[in-house]
């Protein structure tokens, strides 16, 4: 994904010169929140799953604060889309004017909310206080034996 988050980068950086400065911005700042987005969420799971090979405890308030940190990860990730299609939607940058259309390539005002993705944000954090439950049981068990 890394790779191609910079070619992204380098092709906008590259082949944008010859357009006004307001038509380059808006998809450089994209693709630079997003990628970082995406790859500080990939980071926090590797991080995650890393822990449970190496055999720590997998019910734990580390891993709770993992799963709450990729929950808000991808929500962050669900509102730049938002935003950045209500900004070529409705043009709230005037001189973007982009030439397609965004609804199933049909020329209509639509704003893009990626119901999936807010889905999987919701089922990480009720993920992470699930472990965070699960760590306090372990704990008030470990406490009673």
């Amino acid at each position: 994904y890394g790779a191609s988050w910079l070619v992204s980068l380098v092709t906008l950086i590259l082949f944008g010169g010859g357009m006004d400065i307001d038509v380059v911005v808006a998809p450089f700042v994209y693709t630079v929140v997003r990628g970082a987005l995406v790859i500080a969420c990939l980071i926090t799971m590797v991080a995650l799953f890393a822990d449970v090979v190496r055999g720590e405890a997998v019910f734990s308030e580390r891993q709770a604060n993992r799963l709450r940190l990729v929950a808000l990860l991808l929500l962050m990730l669900v509102l730049t889309e938002l935003a950045f299609t209500a900004q070529l939607a409705y043009e709230i940058i005037p001189g973007t004017g982009y030439g397609f259309g965004i609804n199933d390539a049909y020329p209509t005002d639509s704003i893009n909310l990626n119901v999936g993705m807010l889905a999987f944000s919701a089922i990480m954090y009720s993920l992470s206080a699930l472990f965070r439950y699960a760590a306090l049981l372990q704990q008030l068990s470990d406490d009673t034996v």
